[in-house]
């Protein structure tokens, strides 16, 4: 045999071809998660890291890569499993080895190690750039990737090579007789007739396979033997790959039941390769049984799933926990409630209950010594974890440099996701150390809880849990709910933060009520239609709508739904804080929109949708104080912390191809920040002018990477660069120009 033809006829370059003609599908998949940690796609949401730096208990070590190798190690074995089970009826030559599908595998690996290459190469370097890895460290966690890969790689592979049978196993006298054309496999397949086996005919030739020692050996004809016989070995092989696929879905479902475990909860890195390793299988199972048709069972399934869970069959959909969810009350959301809810008494009762809070924010302000104080709110954006370390560390800073004015000063905080969750924990800390807690609000030590993985816990509950039916329970208030990313979010942001944030709503009441603490209103958008759900531990119904319009005939209509109010008879009051937290960042698909027990229902999810910034609630709140603020204080200063640019750059219209001239209209939706920021600006411009001449200001701290390919990305987990980006962020001389601004404005004398 001429070695060039070898080569060119040898069955690792034809699996290849074969793959890229048949298997597109499958060939995708490895294109995808390529393009995932190389950063090419979702390098905004830092998925890249997820896989290149995976952490295991809040560290990236030796095990969070053994974990993530194994993982790895899995989806090659069900990618092996699953090629095998459409393509080895092609190549008969097969079933007369020793040990088939382990040849298989070897001359099927051509694209795995093609990857594993790329994946090597992409974590040292993100190990030595982003994450400031020693080389000791990196050469351990490579070590350590390679060990899980190696384990389940040598584990799964002795397994089907003890299990799978060859042809010798099948041997009987009287079996040498042909059969040609014998339907052997599943729906659809059969063996190559021996005729086109004897002339070379079959569209798959191959002259030579790599062997377990790497040796490049000729095939041996295999017209002599019985198909019959050949496809009782291929049965016997795709039963025992079929048996690890529902062991590696089995395993998963079982990691689900013990998600409140630190140990349970894997890495994100291998939650996504072994999401990876189910998509392939069940495409894979599809295609393998109905061949030409799998496109159109694999529709019919989707929509005969959709059918059943929504009759109420394996369906379930995530709670805010604490509230009553009994079938029996269930409170009435309706054009006709809003507006018995926006009823003039009982916005008159919740406007004398601000003012008294008011009043008691004026009180602790004079006896500071500020005769006419002015009155701050805090406006913070969303944007992921970054947004969440910018605020912590832009509050706690400006807090410093006013001597504890600023948070002394705030009346309201509002804002959008990561701000809200950074800010939050502010709060709790400044009224635990006004209770009398050993601890100091402006210590960095808390920056670094905040900016704690968030991501992991959340992936872990998706792949294990939440894509099959959830059955784990736990008891909030006086309700049980089931255990989904959701609760695992909350667990995780809780003891990311010290266990402070394990409260009620209404625990917040008194300390707002008094002003010990700033008023937080939580706006999550309503699905349904739009709408605000304004969740506080204050009646606050007078957000619901803006003022009347003096003219007659124009009133403008609710865009806001007062949660305490609304949910009233289902126990508002004992909503977990957390909940309240996740429903204010609720990113799609990360997190579950979250279903409220109404007729008929609705679903909250992310205020990014409608106040990326915080500002309209804030708008609103002085808008309707303007009386009382113009007699008793100093004017109003708006602290604006975002993690987003101002002005955005004009993009380049001119280059475009047909096809994205076609789908331009729907990028309209990725401006959707920049067209809130217009219309915040215009109610900004209308609020200073109903304040009148200098009674309204506006002090925006914006985070600007120091280098753009440093800046952090919209997620729920940070590499350390990133986290250093934000942080030496603000040493920027406009940032500390605006510091100056604000303590200027708070009549403290510049550092």
């Amino acid at each position: 045999m001429k070695r060039p033809r070898a080569v060119l006829y040898s069955f690792p370059l034809r699996l290849v071809v074969l793959h890229f003609r048949n298997h597109l599908m499958l060939i995708g998949l490895w294109i995808f998660l390529a393009l995932l940690m190389t950063g090419v796609a979702g390098r905004f949401f830092g998925v890249h890291y997820l896989l290149l730096t995976p952490e295991y208990h809040g560290e990236v070590n030796f095990w969070s890569f053994f974990l993530t190798g194994a993982a790895c190690g899995a989806f090659f074995l069900i990618w092996n499993l699953t090629t095998y089970l459409l393509s080895a009826h092609r190549f008969p030559f097969l079933a007369t080895l020793n040990a088939p599908f382990t040849k298989f595998g070897i001359n099927n690996s051509i694209i795995p190690f093609a990857f594993l290459a790329t994946y090597l190469i992409a974590s040292v370097r993100f190990q030595s750039h982003d994450e400031l890895t020693s080389t000791w460290a990196i050469v351990r966690n490579t070590a350590g990737f390679l060990a899980g890969l190696g384990a389940m790689l040598i584990a799964l592979a002795a397994y089907l090579h003890l299990t799978n049978k060859d042809i010798a196993s099948f041997l009987r006298p009287g079996q040498f007789i042909p059969q040609p054309g014998s339907r052997l496999l599943a729906p659809g397949y059969r063996m190559p007739t021996l005729w086109e086996i004897g002339a070379g005919a079959t569209r798959w030739r191959v002259d030579a396979y790599v062997t377990e020692r790497l040796h490049l050996r000729p095939v041996r004809s295999v017209k002599h033997y019985d198909p019959e016989l050949l496809g009782r070995v291929f049965r016997q092989n795709h039963l025992n790959a079929v048996i690890v696929q529902i062991i590696a879905i089995l395993i998963l479902m079982v990691l689900g039941l013990f998600m409140d475990e630190p140990w349970a909860r894997i890495p994100t890195g291998a939650t996504i390769f072994l999401l990876a390793s189910m998509v392939m299988a069940l495409f894979g199972a599809i295609v393998f049984w109905f061949r030409h048709w799998g496109t159109l069972v694999f529709i019919f399934l989707m929509v005969l799933v959709n059918a059943t869970t929504a009759l109420g069959f394996f369906h379930y959909r995530n709670r805010a926990y604490g509230l009553d969810y009994r079938e029996t009350n269930r409170a009435t959301y309706s054009i006709s409630a809003l507006e018995a809810m926006d009823d003039p008494d009982n916005i008159a009762q919740d406007q004398a209950k601000t003012l008294n809070i008011l009043e008691n924010w004026l009180a602790k302000n004079r006896a500071a010594g500020s005769e006419r104080p002015k009155m701050v709110f805090l406006c913070v954006s969303g944007g992921g974890m970054r947004s969440s370390v910018w605020t912590m560390k832009t509050l706690q800073q400006a807090d410093l440099a006013t001597n504890g004015r600023l948070l002394r000063q705030s009346v309201l905080i509002s804002g959008a996701s990561g701000g809200i969750l950074g800010a939050a924990y502010l709060r709790e800390l400044y009224l635990r150390q006004q209770e009398g807690a050993v601890l100091s609000v402006h210590d960095p030590k808390y920056i670094d809880d905040i900016a704690l993985d968030l991501l992991n816990p959340v992936s872990f509950a998706i792949v294990s849990n939440d894509l099959f039916f959830p059955v784990s329970t736990f008891r909030s208030g006086s309700f049980t709910y089931r255990k989904d990313r959701g609760y695992l979010f909350e667990r995780q942001l809780n003891e990311n933060c010290r266990g402070m944030l394990d409260k009620r709503l209404a625990d917040y009441r008194q300390p707002e009520a008094e002003a010990r603490i700033p008023m937080l209103v939580i706006s999550p958008f309503v699905i349904n239609d739009a709408r605000r759900l304004l969740i506080s531990a204050q009646d606050v119904t007078y957000l619901m709508r803006p003022m009347d319009n003096a003219i007659k005939g124009i009133q403008p209509e609710i865009d806001g739904v007062d949660f305490r109010r609304l949910f009233a008879g289902q126990q508002a009051d004992s909503l977990a804080f957390t909940t309240a937290l996740r429903m204010n960042c609720t990113y799609p698909l990360i997190l579950p929109p979250s279903w409220l027990p109404t007729r008929p229902s609705i679903e909250a999810m992310d205020a990014g949708f409608r106040d990326n910034y915080g500002i309209m609630t804030a708008v609103r709140f002085i808008h309707r104080f303007r009386d009382w603020i113009q007699e008793n204080t100093g004017g109003v200063l708006i602290v604006q912390v975002r993690c987003w640019e101002k002005v955005d750059p004009i993009e380049e219209g001119d280059t475009k191809g047909i096809l994205e001239n076609l789908t331009t209209p729907f990028s309209a939706a990725a401006r959707l920040t920049a067209m809130q920021d217009y219309d915040q600006d215009v109610a900004l411009s209308l609020l200073n002018d109903a304040l009148g001449d200098n009674q309204l200001q506006v002090i925006r701290f914006i985070y600007r990477p120091l280098k753009k390919e440093n800046e952090a990305s919209m997620s729920l987990h940070l590499s350390k660069r990133e986290k250093q980006d934000i942080l030496e962020s603000f040493n920027r001389p406009e940032v500390q120009a605006n510091l100056s601004t604000l303590q200027q404005a708070l009549g403290v004398k510049n550092r």
